[in-house]
């Protein structure tokens, strides 16, 4: 717990007045700053005829606001030396930038602007539909692609979690200014949002220039979406695809089970659980279907969501190895349930954590993990007792989840194969 405590003492956190949550971390180890903005918004708060509004504002606020006309925003930090990007999820979206430390204050300004005071011009909006329209052309066009948002729909039959991030044509064309604001307004707001700050800076000129920006933004109620829980699968859903554009000795697969959502106990034991299973070479499914040359790649998921959660496996593999794959993949499962002990689950559980904390010396990765945290699960808490979680999974714990979820339990398989 001392690494938590000391944690915790390099953290600041506050919730100021608006409803604003910010969380700063001084590196004196790095040169550089990542600077982000989180909103908890993504494509499963939209109603049925904003499907595709949540990824579509992400192009739209880079399209100018009251400050920067379009471009100039992206000009500015490229003339830095920095980068700047966003991301939409299902459940969240983010906006980034990386800079030299010395001009974090640049970097903010332009976040404050893009995201609290974007003009939303209807000539914009409509220049930028041809774009996000050949976004979903080629996703449509990527067989991959095609298993992965099958695989969902297979999953899901209630949860808004089975539509695409991108959402559908007919949706994105209808897009008009009046949509765009409201939803803009109602979820890109103080009360909807964390700032993060990682690297070289002074905390509290940090602090002062957020208190004159972000915190003084006038916050409004966040409007409730109705997102309705998935009810319990029970049976095997099963789909299978094909596609002319794939190879004739290739195919692809994915199989998934229901589990709990991130930031529970259990999901903790899920995590370790993957990583025993493809963390790297000496993971029991690479040793067990890649080395035996069953598959030519295989990887497993937890979804990490924080309601309606998802574990898959997908395989890349010969067409005609699809059922001794899901036999072999079946077995490791009943035989990891039968021999697991303290020496295998300690072996994963230090290559996780030093894995984890290998990727969060990058300023970016580890102010990811706490917007994600303070977003998704809801609780700083996610993050800083992380790893003191990750180390308290016993082998008892993974026999209860594999029998619990996976063993002899419904799943959904999607297969992927060559016309």
């Amino acid at each position: 717990m001392d690494a938590v405590k000391e944690l915790k003492k390099e953290l600041l956190i506050r919730n100021y007045k608006n409803g604003l949550w910010t969380i700063i971390h001084p590196r004196e180890d790095t040169e550089v700053v990542s600077l982000q903005v989180w909103f908890k918004v993504g494509s499963v708060y939209e109603r049925a005829n904003e499907k595709g509004i949540a990824h579509f504002l992400e192009h739209m606020l880079f399209n100018g606001n009251d400050k920067y006309a379009y471009g100039e925003a992206e000009a500015l930090i490229e003339s830095l030396g920095g980068h700047i990007n966003a991301a939409t999820s299902k459940e969240y979206t983010y906006y980034y930038v990386n800079i030299a430390a010395p001009y974090w204050k640049e970097a903010l300004d332009v976040l404050f602007h893009l995201t609290m005071r974007a003009s939303l011009e209807e000539k914009m909006i409509e220049k930028e539909k041809p774009i996000v329209l050949e976004e979903l052309y080629r996703a449509k066009d990527n067989p991959t692609t095609q298993l992965w948002w099958t695989f969902e729909k297979e999953v899901y039959k209630v949860s808004p979690f089975r539509d695409p991030i991108i959402g559908y044509e007919r949706t994105i064309k209808n897009f008009n200014r009046e949509m765009l604001l409201n939803f803009y307004k109602s979820f890109y707001q103080p009360k909807n949002a964390t700032v993060v700050v990682v690297g070289k800076v002074d905390p509290n000129e940090v602090r002062k220039f957020i208190e004159e920006t972000f915190a003084v933004e006038p916050s409004r109620p966040v409007p409730k979406r109705f997102i309705p829980e998935e009810p319990p699968q029970l049976k095997v859903r099963s789909k299978t695809l094909t596609d002319q554009r794939i190879g004739k000795d290739k195919a692809y697969s994915l199989i998934g089970w229901r589990i709990p959502p991130l930031a529970t106990l259990e999901d903790y034991d899920i995590l370790v659980l993957n990583e025993i299973l493809t963390g790297g070479r000496t993971s029991l499914l690479y040793k067990r279907l890649r080395e035996s040359g069953i598959v030519y790649a295989v990887n497993s998921f937890d979804f990490e969501r924080s309601r309606d959660n998802l574990f898959a496996v997908s395989a890349s593999h010969h067409p005609d190895n699809w059922e001794v794959y899901k036999k072999e993949l079946f077995k490791v499962f009943e035989e990891l349930y039968e021999t697991v002990d303290d020496s295998l689950v300690e072996r994963f559980k230090k290559r996780l954590i030093n894995s984890e904390i290998f990727e969060k010396e990058e300023a970016e990765n580890e102010a990811a993990f706490y917007g994600y945290s303070q977003t998704v699960a809801g609780k700083i808490n996610y993050a800083l007792y992380f790893f003191e979680n990750i180390k308290k999974v016993e082998p008892k714990h993974i026999k209860l989840v594999l029998e619990r979820y996976f063993l002899n339990r419904p799943y959904t398989e999607t297969l992927l194969l060559p016309a």
